[in-house]
């Protein structure tokens, strides 16, 4: 996205109601690269699948999807307008980042992303100044 991650935090923590300081804040550290060398992509769909199958946690908390079918509970934005129609879900928007690119950096696809990064400014540095 281009955003200083402390923007991301900060918007995002105004969301949350079990808001936890270290939590919240040592994640969007870590996500943004910034930690120990070691860049963690953190896929909530999968995640969501793991640990809320059949999707409780969602229909709970998010009341636009409590009528879903669990085939789409994961990624509602996948369903036909008719369906989002039919299950009462059109208020719920799209992902503002197409989930499956969230791999993708400047460089290309996968990971290594953020090391090319490094190379190139190290690199920059390098060079002679006029």
């Amino acid at each position: 996205l281009d955003v200083d991650w402390r923007r991301g935090a900060d918007l995002f923590e105004s969301f949350l109601i079990d808001y936890d300081v270290t939590a919240n804040w040592g994640n969007w550290l870590m996500a943004a690269g910034l930690g120990t060398g070691r860049v963690n992509r953190f896929n909530v769909i999968r995640q969501s699948k793991m640990y809320d199958e059949e999707g409780a946690y969602i229909r709970h908390w998010i009341p636009e999807l409590a009528e879903v079918p669990t085939q789409f509970i994961h990624q509602p934005w996948m369903m036909s307008s008719s369906e989002k129609e039919w299950f009462h879900a059109e208020a719920y928007p799209r992902p503002c980042v197409d989930p499956n690119k969230f791999r993708e950096t400047p460089e290309g696809k996968g990971k290594g992303g953020n090391m090319k990064r490094k190379e190139a400014r190290k690199e920059e540095q390098r060079k002679p100044r006029s």
